[in-house]
């Protein structure tokens, strides 16, 4: 997992937030943003890891009436913009970004495809 938050760490132009990587059952955070590491409690994280992995489980049905694999799936914020990377059947990789002009949307997704 240290590759793949090196890899997106080092996209230009694009200031990690938060990286974790989320299991079935639990999850775990890889990287947080020093200034960020107090704003989260812990049920703060329980409760977007539950969210974020009841779309997760959701997203299969899309997935199988688009017929493509899903890369990514982002949300955009007002000054964040977040990715889950499906990795495995229930479980992804969750990285989020401060939301900057331009945003360099591809350079992340090539960035997880390569780690």
């Amino acid at each position: 997992m240290s590759d793949l938050v090196e890899s997106l760490r080092a996209v230009d132009g694009a200031e990690a937030r938060v990286i974790a990587h989320l299991g079935s059952l639990d999850f775990t955070i890889e990287y947080v943003r020093d200034d960020l590491a107090s704003l989260y409690s812990d049920q703060d994280l329980e409760s977007a890891y539950r969210l974020i992995m009841a779309n997760q489980v959701s997203s299969d049905d899309f997935k199988q009436l688009i017929d493509e694999s899903i890369e990514a799936q982002t949300l955009f914020f007002e000054n964040v913009v977040v990715f889950v990377f499906p990795s495995a059947r229930y479980e992804a990789v969750f990285a989020s970004f401060d939301r900057t002009e331009p945003f360099p949307v591809l350079d992340i997704i090539d960035a997880a495809d390569r780690s």
